[in-house]
């Protein structure tokens, strides 16, 4: 058994008096109790004073800060040329360290008011002695040190385990600290003591309430002196924390997975003049690097991983600090702080951790820039090792000189190696650069490979190269796919945005100026700012291309178009964008183009987005994307200038099919290209209707009942587990709730072929993943299937059927029409080819994601139409009526917009088509910098976005405003949620308006809803609609909680049907050889997005964990895994078969048989990999390969069945 810190520290820990406040809070006694909490109060035992009780009114200093309320102030001093909160810190802060002031605010016509200053730790001397009075400005305040207040600012009102309350912070001094790199067991220092680094007044802060550590120190440059601070989060502690105890002193150790936050605090005077609620937070500013005051200008070169001129924070995943326990209270603290880490899972050990120091760090880091005899590839694949920290810098001189030695592929093979094991290679021998390794060729197919890499506040990460459908840009200029780089900003944790208040984050802001202005060095290529897409906006992403004599930026922009006549920033960004949008064009399909006008009235266009495309053209496109619902209705397109949604013309005015004709409108022409090559974005189809919590909070306000909610959980819940163990159950639960990557339907299909009855654990596990996948889904966010609705393109009724909407009516109901492919419905079907339909009649709930407005849900009538029937799978909206039924759903239109569609009575509500939001006046959008280069004018947008995106802050506090009902009676009719929802809908267009959205202080939330699942902050337990389901979704949890546990480690049983295929033994080889590959590419796309499991990129169904839940967009990474999985499947079939000599499209019995055998060889091989590596005790090798085939899977089950 590993010895820890407690087996060496006897400390007694003060105990407390039967008068002391744990008695009046029934709060049983403990031995072991809060060093902290112990100090401050006055009736505690004292080894100082025998035990004898301190003077009670010096008690104050046995505090760890002192709060002082402050009265009679001038009411004129929180006006607004009154200085504010400066009148109090200017004569206040020579005492001692301010770390929290705030005014309160005076009732109407009162003349003074009063004032909170607190002082951490409490000051030097009573300044208020002895008549607890201050003289400020000529006027004599009083002072008084209030109980209350300082107990409800000091603690944390909260209890640990074991009953004892502790306060929010425990602050030890420390006699030595040094930041470091992990390498072979030791550590090689690379700032702070064991550099040589003078350091000053270092002290350690342990935030239990924000779980992070954080070390402050003083560094003393001549006359120059900066306070620094480190904070490194307690989730990103690696392993145990070491200690190495001495006779004085104690020291710890500890590895980090993320690089620690920086900040240097700065003493800005001025803001306490601006402000009525001030911080000691305040003072502190994010920082990239530690450096003079004097030093902090821009650089002007590019980023690179390595740099020999900074102190290499970045590189660091290692701590070690050291305290005295000297002192008996330092000694308390440090039990109490060693017992309160296990309670967060931070365990210690014994263990001394010892140096490796090395001479010439600096030039190391120089020798990856110097060499000039490896090739791009090889020195790009070495940095992203480095990047990831699977190779140390230390090792640059016999990495470089082994791999010099070697030919490129191989070089390239053992770097690949590496990064597909993801484990560290340190202090590297000449042998492992010349053993056999075995790896092969990647896919070479029409897909592309685009390198990526994040771009944090102190240093960058390279990731493995995303395999893409491509884009326009990227696939006409194919043959430099390699020189296009996705670079994204992110916090040191490299899903999450960097957000930031901007005053205390221009460090960061300068550091992406200098990314965007000089680009990034990678090997020795370097990368230049392009452009960027509106989804890569939102994610504080762009494109950069490695310019060269060949081709540079300007050409590329030159040739994507004619962007002369925007005269908007933001229009300008977002038109360059267009041309990367993720597309498929159509085997190099040309169209002829037939421009056709909009549909306006009052100023409203009824077509905005949409236009219509002829039967040859949907035919055509249905057999480039295999669809097997005979062809789409719609879709989604870029051609050119051109941008929108195309919808299936009406058959019955034969001109619009006389040919390959589509027909785009004016509001679809964004900008002139001479680029005429169709592109498919996405296709109609039919997806289930989801609520979630904006849709069932709006609801609920307009007057359906909580019940319904409730019920609708309840039941789903009910099935979900019912389903789990009925076969024929399961299949229609899952058939009946189909998710966007169809995954549903592949379960459905493996279940209905017997594979669960076989005890196939890739059925098992696909399935119980589901399983926690909904639960998850129901409980943390509210997602319940609506089976009476849909998910749907919107299009536009080009025959002029259906009945607008009437501004002058009392009650307006507009008109749609919705025709879906249904399979279990029993209302009226009519059968249009292989799949039936059905005609949705009668009242329909509209909505739009994100609603966030009672007026975004409308309630339309869907009517039945003979001249609509050629359309399905999309909601027809009416081209007729005052306004536009889109435009008042959330301020949606045509051009891509999907809505949710409930024909469920019980969800209809009370309150109809409440008045929408209007788009107020807008304001000017950003015009071009004057005299400066047009790229320079949309560099400065995307530092200007990502320093105002308040999109999420101000949808949280939205959701914890609806919910409120304490401080907002009114809930979603409130004026706090009414504003919060227009300030949204201006964040939500932001990237294309270029109007900059911030939210005022007034509107944060003052307490959150327990389903938000807020641990640091004032929750309250939600009363309404979404509270009961979160409540209730936990209790089932609890409840059920292991009884369906997914387990990607379970043991492989053989499926006796796969015997059957007689020609099996021919593939086994092929087989082999291309699971490797396909193997490299999942576990690359697995690590790129911190996926635990195949089954969850095969599905989509990921479950994230606590800090990926709180950082990344879930949707938006969903759909990219949905995407660049279906790559890889599609990539790896199409190759495995030409690699087997076979083909699909072949439908003879014998090549029937040939497939379905190298099916059977793919399944046998994983079977075998799986079975070898349980009985070696080895990493268990991934075993979706066979799947990837599941149709093939399907048909030789089927074929078994009727054999036997």
């Amino acid at each position: 058994m590993d010895t820890t810190l407690r087996d060496f520290i006897g400390t007694e820990v003060k105990t407390y008096y039967r008068e002391s406040p744990w008695e009046r809070l029934k709060v049983p006694f403990k031995q072991a109790i809060s060093p902290i909490i112990a100090s401050q109060l006055p009736r505690c035992r004292s080894s100082s004073s025998g035990g004898r009780r301190p003077n009670r009114s010096n008690v104050w200093r046995f505090w760890d800060s002192l709060t002082l309320t402050v009265f009679d102030i001038p009411s004129e001093w929180i006006e607004e040329n009154g200085n504010k909160l400066y009148n109090l810190w200017k004569p206040l802060h020579k005492h001692g360290n301010i770390s929290f002031m705030k005014f309160i605010e005076p009732p109407n016509n009162n003349l003074t008011t009063t004032a909170i200053v607190r002082f951490f730790p409490p000051p030097r001397d009573p300044f208020w002695q002895p008549f607890n009075k201050i003289r400020v400005n000529g006027v004599d305040l009083n002072v008084r040190i209030d109980p209350y207040t300082q107990n409800s600012l000091t603690k944390q009102s909260s209890f640990t385990t074991v009953g004892n309350q502790y306060n929010k912070i425990v602050q030890l001094p420390l006699s030595s600290l040094t930041i470091g790199q992990s390498y072979h067991e030791k550590m090689v220092p690379l700032f702070g003591h064991e550099c040589g680094t003078p350091l000053h007044d270092i002290s350690l802060s342990v935030d239990f309430n924000n779980r992070r550590f954080m070390i402050s120190f003083r560094i003393i440059a001549g006359e120059i002196t900066d306070d620094y601070r480190l904070d490194i989060n307690f989730r990103s502690v690696v392993d145990d924390i070491g200690i190495d105890v001495e006779k004085d002193s104690i020291t710890l150790s500890f590895r980090y997975r993320l690089p620690p936050v920086l900040f240097r605090k700065e003493l800005l005077e001025s803001e306490t003049k601006l402000r009525k609620v001030w911080s000691s937070s305040n003072l502190w500013r994010r920082q990239v690097d530690i450096l003079p005051s004097s030093n902090r200008a821009v650089p002007n070169s590019p980023l690179q991983l390595l740099n020999s001129n900074n102190v290499p924070l970045g590189r660091s995943n290692m701590v070690m600090f050291s305290y005295d326990i000297r002192n008996s209270r330092s000694e308390e603290a440090n039990a109490f702080f060693i017992e309160e880490l296990e309670k967060y899972n931070l365990k210690s050990r014994m263990y001394r951790v010892s140096t490796y120091r090395i001479d010439g760090y600096s030039l190391r880091c120089e020798l990856l820039y110097r060499n000039t005899d490896l090739s791009h590839t090889v020195l790009y694949l070495l940095e992203t090792c480095l990047s990831q920290q699977l190779l140390s810098e230390v090792d640059l001189p016999v990495l470089l000189d082994n791999l010099n030695q070697l030919q490129e592929k191989r070089a390239t093979v053992f770097l690949k190696n590496i990064l597909a094991s993801q484990k560290p290679l340190h202090n590297p021998t000449r042998e492992i650069f010349t053993q056999q390794m075995a790896f092969f060729d990647l896919i070479n197919t029409s897909s592309i490979r685009i390198r990526k890499l994040f771009v944090t506040p102190t240093t960058i990460r390279i990731v493995e190269d995303s395999i893409e459908a491509g884009n326009r840009v990227i696939r006409h200029y194919r043959q430099f796919a390699d020189r296009f780089m996705r670079v994204q900003v992110a916090d040191e944790f490299t899903k999450r945005k960097v957000y930031a208040d901007n005053s205390n984050c221009e460090a960061v802001f300068a550091r992406v100026l200098q990314l965007l202005d000089q680009g990034v060095k990678v090997g020795n290529r370097i990368y230049e700012f392009l452009a960027f897409g509106n989804s890569q906006l939102r994610e504080h992403g762009a494109f950069f291309f490695a310019s060269g004599p060949d081709l540079n930026v300007e050409d590329i922009r030159k040739w994507m178009g004619d962007f002369s006549e925007i005269n908007s920033v933001s229009k300008y960004a977002a038109r360059m964008g267009q041309c990367f949008s993720t597309t498929k064009d159509i085997d190099r399909f040309s169209v002829n183009i037939a421009p056709r006008n909009d549909i306006y009235k009052n100023n409203n266009c009824f077509t905005d987005g949409i236009g219509m495309a002829s039967l040859s053209v949907l035919r055509r496109l249905s057999f480039e994307i295999d669809d097997n619902e005979l062809f789409p209705s719609a879709f989604q397109f870029r051609m050119g200038g051109y941008k929108g949604v195309l919808s299936l013309a009406p058959p019955t005015k034969l001109e619009y099919h006389q040919g390959d004709l589509v027909f785009p409108r004016p509001s679809q022409d964004k900008f002139k290209s001479p680029h005429a090559v169709l592109e498919v974005i996405k296709v109609s189809r039919f997806l289930n209707a989801r609520l979630n919590m904006q849709i069932i909070t709006l609801l609920e306000g307009l007057g359906v009942q909580q019940d319904v909610f409730l019920e609708m959980a309840k039941n789903q819940l009910s099935e979900l587990n019912n389903a789990m163990t009925n076969k024929q159950k399961c299949i229609l639960m899952l058939r009946d709730n189909v998710d966007e990557n169809r995954s549903t339907l592949v379960m459905a299909d493996l279940i209905q072929s017997g594979f669960l009855e076989k005890n196939d654990i890739f059925t098992k596990n696909l399935l119980n993943l589901y399983y926690e996948w909904v639960l998850k889904s129901i409980k943390e966010k509210q997602k319940l299937n609506v089976s009476k609705g849909a998910y749907l393109f919107g299009v536009a009724d080009e025959t002029g059927t259906l009945k607008g909407h009437c501004d002058d009516a009392v009650l307006s109901i507009p008109e749609i029409f919705v025709q879906v492919t249904n399979h279990h419905s029993e209302a009226e079907a009519s059968s249009t080819g292989r799949i039936k339909t059905t005609v949705i009649l009668g009242l329909c709930v509209v909505a739009r994601n994100p609603s966030l407005h009672p007026g975004d849900i409308r309630v339309c009538r869907a009517i039945r139409s003979d001249d609509l029937m050629h359309l399905k799978n999309v909601v027809v909206f009416p081209t007729k009526g005052d306004r536009s039924v889109p435009a008042m759903c959330s301020g949606g239109d045509l051009d891509g917009d999907e809505y949710t569609v409930i024909w469920d009575p019980s969800l209809l509500p009370k309150i109809v088509n409440y008045p929408p939001l209007l788009e107020t006046t807008r304001k000017h959008a950003a015009k071009f910098l004057d005299g400066k280069p047009l790229i320079d004018s949309v560099k400065a947008f995307f530092i200007c976005y990502i320093k105002n995106d308040n999109l999420g802050l101000i949808s949280n506090a939205w959701k914890a405003w609806a919910h409120d009902k304490d401080n907002n009676p009114d809930g979603i009719y409130g004026q706090t949620c009414l504003k919060l929802a227009a300030l949204h809908s201006q964040a939500v267009d932001f990237p294309k308006s270029g109007i900059a959205c911030t939210m005022p202080k007034e509107l944060r939330p003052k307490q959150y809803p327990d389903f938000m699942q807020k641990q640091r902050s004032r929750t309250f337990k939600a009363e309404t609609a979404v509270g009961r389901i979160f409540q209730y979704a936990a209790k089932f949890q609890k409840e059920n909680e292991g009884i369906r546990k997914f387990d990607p480690n379970m043991e492989m049983v053989y499926d006796d049907r796969m015997k059957l295929p007689k020609y099996k033994l021919n593939y086994l080889h092929i087989a082999e050889e291309v699971k490797e590959r396909y193997d490299f590419d999942m576990k690359a796309l697995m690590n790129r997005y911190e996926i635990a499991s195949e089954y969850e990129v095969y599905t989509a169904f990921i479950l994230l964990n606590d800090d990926m839940k709180t950082s990344i967009n879930e949707y938006g990474v969903r759909e990219e895994i949905m995407l660049q999985f279906s790559i890889i499947k599609k990539a790896y079939v199409n190759e495995y078969f030409e690699k087997c000599g076979l083909s699909t499209s072949c439908s003879n019995q014998d090549n029937k048989a040939r497939i379905d055998s190298a099916v059977a060889a793919a399944y046998d091989v994983t079977y075998k990999q799986r079975l070898h590596s349980l009985r070696n005790g080895k990493r268990l090798p991934l075993i979706s390969f066979p799947y990837i085939f599941v149709n093939i899977l399907c048909r030789i089950a089927h074929s078994a069945a009727i054999s036997n």
